[in-house]
């Protein structure tokens, strides 16, 4: 399993030495604080191991020195184990500068398809660091990739978000506080990391709860929706020019039919993308992306809208941009097929499905809407022959059995109408 998601990427982190002896440390102690002032981590850790295996496994600071060198090694499972033993001797020993060996353990172990080693580890890290956002964002993607549990993804979600928010203030706070250039630099980046941690989780709380409406009745529906904006809404605070954030809340006020709402948020979207390549914060190719994926939102708006010929102009525009993509060219043959523009429907289907990778129900939707399109043209041969292609990818679809009845009737092949009805009726579409 490759964890490539923003809350699985490794995070890079180096361990700051503090070079003081203290008087009361053991000399076996000692020696490795010196070996690791020298960059000498192998040695701290050899020499770490033989004072455990000679007696001093109760000492809680040479668990702490070896999890420290194995940290600046990127050994973060075993730096994890060193910490948890610390934990263990003694649980008031604050281990939140060294979260990261446990979250990059957790991703490593999940990465070598150690699934049920790696959500032991994060949780094990969130048991012992709990105000740190990471591992909720971490576990949210667990639940919901590797579960199927939405009601256990949104808690960790909208954790990490409010979590991240905390952070940010008492990150904000010692900014304030702070004199020093260097530690400056240090806090704005953790800022900048935190306030990113933050808006994912609220983004992903989102989306969580947007699949949920799609599965609820209308009334809880409607709740989930308003819960979802509220969570987009959360993360705009953070970041009041997120694009991916600006998205989500245009398409949220279009799945209520506030379509005109949807377009000034659009609008502001592309204010903030013309800024981002301005200011040199995001890539032109990224930004044409950003744009094509607006345009193909507007696009769908406008069909919903029945402004057909803008919505053909935006998606064409979207096109453009990014070439032969398969919702561009099935969203403008549909706009085209409302437009009675059959032909034109019917030329972006084919170039729709010489795409690669297209899965059974883009297939089944592609050949079902070539169907429609060659049934409005009287081309019934041509039609049946694309809607048995359609049941090739979706062949428990009562209804295109139905359609395919009637079309073989059109066609004078009775007994294959009756075949074909009768399926319907097996499927329980009758």
């Amino acid at each position: 399993m490759n964890w490539s998601t923003l809350s699985g990427r490794l995070i890079a982190a180096t361990i700051i030495t503090v070079a003081l002896l203290s008087a009361c440390s053991s000399p076996a102690v000692t020696g490795m604080k010196v070996h690791m002032q020298n960059g000498e981590y192998e040695e701290t850790i050899i020499l770490a191991d033989s004072v455990i295996a000679n007696g001093e496994a109760e000492n809680m600071e040479v668990w702490l020195w070896r999890g420290r060198a194995q940290a600046n090694l990127n050994d973060w499972v075993g730096a994890s184990e060193s910490f948890i033993q610390v934990n263990q001797l003694d649980p008031t020993v604050d281990l939140t500068e060294y979260w990261f060996a446990f979250y990059n353990g957790g991703v490593t172990l999940l990465d070598e398809d150690d699934t049920a080693g790696g959500i032991e580890l994060l949780n094990t890290g969130a048991r012992i660091m709990p105000a740190i956002p990471n591992f909720d964002l971490m576990l949210g993607d667990i639940e919901l990739n590797i579960n199927g549990d939405y009601d256990a993804a949104l808690a960790r979600f909208l954790s990490a978000g409010e979590k991240g928010l905390l952070h940010i203030d008492e990150l904000e706070a010692t900014i304030d506080e702070t004199e020093d250039p260097y530690m400056l630099d240090y806090l704005y980046d953790v800022l900048g990391q935190t306030e990113m941690i933050a808006i994912q989780g609220f983004f992903n709380s989102g989306s969580v709860l947007s699949m949920m409406a799609q599965d609820a009745d209308e009334a809880e529906a409607a709740d989930l929706r308003l819960q979802a904006r509220q969570a987009y809404e959360k993360a705009l605070t953070i970041d009041s020019t997120n694009i991916d954030v600006l998205e989500a809340i245009a398409e949220s006020e279009m799945l209520e039919g506030n379509y005109e709402a949807a377009m000034l948020v659009f609008e502001e979207a592309f204010i903030q993308i013309d800024l981002g390549v301005t200011e040199g914060w995001l890539d032109p190719e990224e930004a044409d992306m950003l744009i094509a994926n607006i345009m193909v939102s507007q696009g769908f708006a406008f069909v919903e809208m029945e402004q057909f010929d803008r919505a053909i102009t935006e998606l064409t525009a979207a096109r453009d941009l990014i070439g032969d993509d398969f919702l561009v060219l099935a969203t403008l043959a549909h706009a085209e097929f409302m437009i009675e523009d059959y032909q034109a429907a019917l030329d972006h289907l084919e170039a729709a499905l010489l795409i690669e990778g297209l899965d059974a129900q883009d297939l089944a939707s592609a050949y079902h809407m070539k169907f429609a399109s060659y049934s409005r043209l009287e081309m019934d041969a041509e039609a049946a022959v694309a809607l048995e292609t359609a049941l090739e990818f979706a062949p428990e679809n009562a209804r295109y059995w139905e359609l395919l009845a009637s079309t073989y009737s059109r066609l004078g092949r009775r007994n294959d109408a009756i075949n074909a009805m009768q399926r319907a009726e097996d499927l329980g579409g009758i």
